[in-house]
């Protein structure tokens, strides 16, 4: 469990949300290219349009180990669907990859939505967070700012993705209301818990 949450913490320290660059990505695979001879051509072509052209390389990773945890079917779903399935799509495959985000949302996210509680507060995010600490020798040995960075990160995806705001130091929960497309298809790879997680289904 050490090691997993030690893979998660490295993982997730330099891989925000990315929807944009995941989703111009993964419109390349839907038209059929090649996913070796794409990774190649984003890194020298920068076809994520990325500001930080020294950072292609860093993103790179998350965004392929994302795309590949989606089918054909929940690919096309996330490049063409409306930009809140296509959102909670991509949460889902973060949440498949990253065990700290996948963790929170279902120890925190959800139990939230379930207790129909309208805030997560900081103090939320640090109980939890010291729950993590005590099961993983590596997050224990986390600097202070480092670990402040990655509840920062944590947090940013949960904004982008769609379900909370930020309101000072505390997070607006908002309930999304999930397609039958989007909890059909998760039902289909056995994972209808995510969707449970992600939209308070009981």
């Amino acid at each position: 469990m050490a090691n997993r949450a030690a893979l998660a913490t490295r993982h997730i320290q330099g891989e925000p949300f990315l929807y944009n660059e995941t989703k111009i990505i993964g419109r390349y695979l839907l038209d059929g290219e090649n996913e070796q001879e794409l990774k190649k051509r984003n890194i020298e072509e920068n076809l994520i349009k990325h500001k930080k052209t020294g950072s292609i390389q860093r993103v790179n990773s998350p965004i392929f180990r994302r795309l590949k945890v989606m089918d054909k079917e929940m690919l096309e779903e996330f490049v063409c669907s409306d930009i809140e399935t296509s959102k909670y799509i991509l949460l889902y495959a973060i949440m498949k990859t990253d065990k700290l985000v996948r963790d929170f949302v279902i120890e925190v996210y959800k139990d939230k939505l379930y207790m129909r509680k309208e805030y997560i507060e900081k103090f939320d995010i640090d109980n939890w967070y010291e729950e993590k600490c005590i099961l993983s020798k590596t997050l224990r040995e986390r600097t202070e700012s480092t670990s402040a960075k990655l509840k920062q990160v944590i947090m940013k995806i949960l904004q982008d993705s769609g379900l909370v705001i930020k309101e000072k130091d505390r997070f607006k929960i908002v309930r999304p209301l999930l397609k039958e497309k989007y909890i059909s298809i998760l039902d289909k790879n056995g994972d209808i818990e995510y969707a449970k997680a992600i939209g308070g289904l009981v």
